[in-house]
């Protein structure tokens, strides 16, 4: 298995709780080498390399962190292997607990100091955290069902029945944090092109779940949207969508929408036909009357698992001011807790909206 470089940066109450010495101590039973460093801004970077797997499962665990640790907000950038060392001494020597001085006390003098300010800054800023930041409409592309089942010798359905279990987490999770409205990406255009017999179980899969989430969507006075095309989903779906869809049309503070045969650019192709049939001028606020969202605020805050970092077309339209949080985490892991930390470097975040 081919050798990864990764790089990255913890926030939070993270330094003087021996957070380095846990990293350290997943980071040896992977084999990866590198280094966890103290930053003078109260951060800590890790750089560390070794197979894909072991770095996957140290970014898991950094999202944790260790017992006393409070992890706020985590960035990573996957990087070219090089010859350049990770940090002197390291490479070929595991992975070390890097110093500024070599003295641990000295080290610890620095790390408690900033764990003060920071604990200083958080009680002056009291009444700001008191009115954090919540987002309106969540978008998740659920990505990595499949490799998860691989990665445990499973068969990729075995994934998307994890998966299936994750999105009903959240689904109660979400109204419990603030966030009103939930769309996941359930299946793309493209999906159609897998092979027939895992479409086949996710379509069947998909008619059991709206039928299990419909039960609960009543119960939370929660409507119901399908996003998507209607021509070419399996006509036991697509009456099950429909028909949930009507018995919660009345509900109109909450919503959840399932994005399937959804692709972007196939929405606005769609939106443009239908204002062209029905002879209507085009402008950003007809098309935004045609699209499938009609009616549903634009997504606040777009979440991907699965370490991949683009959009693959979700939401092109609505999407150009939402905030983007990537994980590393498949989405089978990606839990409520998981959810909540989004959440929270979302409230972080200053939106500008181009002013």
């Amino acid at each position: 298995m081919s050798e990864k470089r990764l790089h990255i940066l913890v926030t939070g109450r993270v330094q003087g709780v021996f957070y380095r010495a846990s990293a350290k101590r997943v980071a040896d039973q992977h084999g990866l080498t590198g280094f966890a460093k103290n930053l003078p801004d109260g951060r800590v970077e890790i750089m560390a390399e070794g197979s894909e797997a072991g770095l996957r499962a140290l970014l898991d665990w950094c999202y944790r962190g260790s017992l006393l640790a409070n992890v706020d907000g985590l960035s990573f950038e996957w990087q070219e292997m090089s010859d350049t060392p990770l940090h002197q001494g390291s490479a070929g020597h595991g992975f070390e607990i890097s110093r500024e001085d070599g003295s641990l006390i000295v080290d610890q003098v620095h790390a408690l100091t900033n764990l003060g300010r920071r604990v200083l800054n958080k009680v002056d800023k009291k009444v700001e955290q008191a009115v954090l930041k919540v987002p309106k409409h969540v978008v998740i592309i659920p990505d990595g069902n499949r490799r998860w089942a691989r990665e445990r010798g499973l068969l990729p359905w075995e994934g998307h029945k994890e998966g299936m279990e994750r999105t009903k987490e959240l689904l109660k999770a979400a109204p419990t944090m603030g966030v009103t409205h939930m769309t996941f990406w359930g299946f793309s255009t493209e999906n159609w092109s897998r092979p027939a017999e895992e479409v086949g179980w996710l379509m069947s899969a998909f008619t059991r779940a709206v039928k299990e989430l419909g039960k609960e969507l009543i119960k939370n006075k929660t409507a119901f949207r399908h996003l998507g095309r209607k021509d070419r989903l399996d006509p036991k779906l697509l009456t099950s969508l429909t028909d949930l869809e009507n018995k919660t049309a009345h509900f109109k503070d909450k919503t959840f929408s399932m994005a399937l045969d959804y692709g972007g650019r196939d929405e606005i192709a769609r939106a443009i036909s239908k204002l062209d049939k029905q002879n209507k001028p085009t402008n950003e606020q007809t098309i935004s009357e045609a699209l499938d969202t009609v009616g549903l605020p634009d997504p606040d805050l777009i979440i991907r698992t699965s370490g991949e970092q683009r959009l693959s077309g979700i939401m092109p339209w609505q999407g150009t001011y939402a905030e983007l949080y990537f994980t590393p985490l498949h989405f089978p892991d990606f839990t409520a807790d998981q959810l909540a930390l989004a959440l929270a470097d979302y409230g972080n975040r200053q939106r500008r909206f181009g002013a």
